[in-house]
């Protein structure tokens, strides 16, 4: 019990990272893992030792947080939905300290090998599991099949599970590709893939076709020459894995039958194949237009579609004129919109910062930051169908690997 209680005391915040990944299908739930780290920053500050380390983060962190924030901040005092907009950009603040928390509890290699090994092992079974519910109807835990979308333990989230899985697959792939055999890493591959594509959502299909491209680049590096032997197993798994998908699930067919719509090149096609997107991309760059200093507000986008919206809508139409879009579904837009120009140059402030730092940083630490750092682009990859990008789900998730990207760095109050 007593050897229990020390690995727990020495390995607690490694678990608590886990324990974000395993509760994001559920609500709001992975909050409790990330607010603990908020927390518990105040209590690493009582150690000089820590504040130390707590500086030396800040270097990475803070800048990176600033250009996220202050666009939310100036973007809250006109906007058009003030009280929305203040509380999200003060609730934000949390996003700063779990990071920064996270940096330098999760410092060690041993803390983050454990978070990567575990968040693979956990991913994977996401991916049996969705296999199980396409098969059976129900998952391994009861839970049916949404009639829209299969969903896994996502639950009524269901457009959440294909998406979040492709973002997620790097800490799986690095994992496996440092620490199990090739034709482990080529059968993960296969199998999160396999779920992917029977989720449906064409914005997971692009992040692993993304993914697919990095690790072929990669493979041809000499430190992964033992990959290469699986050059040609991935096209082969992965044609057979579509071909099953293709034929298990019609779901998979029909989403394959929308996307068909883009070869016609009409606007009609293009709208269905988008999910009726155009309009909302159209309203988006409408309230760029109207507010293009810092945007009609964070988190206001809902409110302004009412008003910006062209008349007959199909979305405002489909609610019977209660409601339209929620958010621009695309990162870009959704920054211009929400945010404005100083949106769009915190953008590119970070991008450059992030390029000047991947100049200083140690080849060790390039290593050590990759799977983080390939997730975050894959969330932020400005040609893809986003999420809401200031919604407390994938700003969670960001400042999440963002954290972990933090702790690959080395740590010391002199660096």
């Amino acid at each position: 019990m007593k050897l229990f209680i020390r690995r727990f005391q020495s390995d607690w915040a490694s678990w608590l990272a886990v324990a974000f990944i395993a509760l994001l299908p559920f609500g709001r739930l992975s909050e409790l893992p990330l607010s603990a780290f908020a927390l518990s920053l105040a209590f690493l500050a009582k150690s000089a030792e820590n504040r130390g380390a707590i500086r030396s983060a800040s270097r990475f962190v803070l800048p990176l947080f600033l250009c996220y924030w202050i666009p939310m901040l100036l973007s809250s005092f006109d906007s058009m939905a003030v009280q929305k907009s203040w509380i999200q950009s003060i609730a934000a603040l949390r996003y700063l300290a779990a990071a920064l928390a996270m940096s330098v509890l999760l410092n060690s290699p041993s803390a983050r090998e454990r978070v990567l090994r575990w968040t693979a092992w956990l991913l994977l079974f996401w991916s049996l599991d969705a296999f199980v519910q396409l098969f059976f109807g129900r998952d391994l835990f009861g839970i049916a099949m949404h009639p829209d979308r299969l969903n896994a333990l996502f639950v009524k989230k269901y457009q959440f599970f294909g998406p979040t899985l492709a973002m997620l697959s790097p800490l799986v792939l690095e994992h496996a590709r440092r620490q199990w055999r090739p034709w482990a890493w080529a059968l993960s591959f296969a199998l999160i893939l396999g779920a992917v594509m029977i989720a449906g959502m064409r914005a997971g299909w692009l992040t692993m076709a993304i993914v697919l491209g990095t690790y072929m680049i990669l493979m041809l590096k000499r430190e992964n020459r033992e990959l290469r032997r699986t050059i040609l197993t991935i096209p082969a798994l992965a044609v057979i894995v579509l071909a099953i998908s293709y034929f298990s699930s019609p779901l998979f067919q029909e989403r394959l039958d929308v996307t068909r719509a883009f070869a016609s090149g009409a606007e009609a096609a293009l709208d269905t194949s988008s999910i009726e997107r155009i309009p909302i991309f159209r309203t988006a760059l409408k309230m760029y237009s109207e507010h293009p200093f810092n945007g009609v507000g964070v988190r206001a986008f809902p409110a302004a579609y009412m008003v910006y919206a062209e008349p007959g809508d199909v979305h405002i139409e489909k609610s019977g004129g209660i409601s339209g879009a929620t958010h621009a579904h695309n990162v870009v837009l959704e920054v211009m919109s929400d945010t404005g120009t100083i949106g769009l140059l915190g953008v590119l402030i970070a991008i450059g910062f992030l390029w000047k730092h991947r100049s200083r940083a140690t080849p060790s630490e390039r290593r050590d930051a990759f799977p983080f750092m390939l997730a975050v682009f894959l969330i932020l990859f400005p040609l893809n169908s986003h999420f809401a990008i200031y919604g407390t789900y994938t700003s969670s998730l960001i400042w999440f690997l963002m954290g972990l990207w933090g702790a690959s760095l080395r740590l010391d109050d002199g660096a």
